[in-house]
């Protein structure tokens, strides 16, 4: 019975180290992605914004960049 629950245990082990391995490498490729969106200028940032909708309650949520903002307010 023993002999059975350490076969279980060390095989469980094997199974979840690359499980394990993999979760850490994509915790640093999101780091890196991160690292790159800090980077952006503020001119490519989204900015989001709530427009109304005529006929509905509820507002249309929008996001576009600030260079995108500045034509959609000159067109109004």
């Amino acid at each position: 019975m023993r002999i059975r629950s350490l076969v279980t245990l060390s095989t469980t082990l094997l199974l979840a180290t690359p499980a394990i391995a993999q979760s850490t490498s994509q915790t640093g490729a999101a780091a890196a992605t991160a690292a790159q969106t800090e980077k952006t200028t503020a001119a490519e940032k989204k900015i989001c914004r709530r427009l109304t909708i005529s006929g509905s309650r509820m507002g249309e949520r929008v996001c576009l960049t600030r260079d995108a903002w500045k034509k959609v307010d000159d067109q109004k």
